[in-house]
């Protein structure tokens, strides 16, 4: 286990980062097209069309060729919500990680580093929308690259946001993750969080049945 140490990014972290972050996004991805694969309407697509083709044409070769077709369009359908996510994350808080996370002390943007090389990151602002009425801090992009997970990073830089929350007098700490990021929520449960509830986070997670579970961390007085 390759020893690593917490710091706040700087601007030469910047292509390691986004690498990270689109990266770990993807990641994601294959998880979600099986997924949707399993649900009874794509079940209902990719045997009523090829059904209906051989039914109307009597061509059992035009029913077989409609399948790729059906899976390419079921492919691009469980990625859509990742890549605008990325592309989304890009343009607003990522564009400037500076300006948006670091110009502020009630919002932080902090790195992993191991061996020379940035592994981790985690990013820390403001909760704008909440169901609790409190001031509260959401955790953002927590994300260890593949090589390096399972070995305590991700809890490091949970921790370090926890530690800064209490500092900066937040009573709590939210975030959310995919349903079936179970490593993920193994560490926040492990941390003190539970989960407070589960819901589409927009229409696109809705149309691919991908569910967000939402945490939450009551954070203890400093005082």
């Amino acid at each position: 286990m390759a020893p690593h140490h917490i710091r706040k990014y700087q601007d030469q972290d910047r292509e390691a980062v986004v690498d990270m972050f689109t990266k770990g996004t993807l990641h994601h991805f294959p998880y979600a097209f099986f997924y949707l694969l399993k649900q009874p309407r794509s079940f209902l697509l990719l045997l009523g069309v090829p059904g209906a083709l051989f039914l109307g044409s009597g061509s059992l070769l035009l029913s077989l060729l409609a399948l790729p077709g059906l899976l390419a369009f079921l492919w691009l359908l469980a990625r859509y919500p990742f890549s605008w996510y990325i592309d989304n994350a890009l343009s607003t808080d990522m564009k400037d990680i500076n300006k948006f996370y670091l110009s502020d002390r009630g919002s932080c943007f902090w790195v992993a580093e191991s061996e020379g090389q940035v592994v981790g990151m985690v990013g820390a602002y403001p909760a704008q929308k909440t169901l609790i009425a409190q001031k509260c801090l959401e955790m953002l992009h927590l994300s260890v690259r593949q090589e390096y997970q399972g070995q305590g990073i991700a809890q490091s830089l949970t921790k370090t946001l926890l530690q800064f929350a209490q500092d900066q007098g937040y009573n709590a700490v939210v975030l959310r993750t995919l349903f079936y990021n179970y490593p993920a929520q193994r560490v926040y449960e492990k941390l003190g969080f539970w989960k407070s509830h589960e819901a589409f986070d927009s229409l696109k997670w809705r149309v691919v049945a991908i569910p967000f579970f939402y945490y939450e961390y009551s954070v203890p007085s400093s005082l």
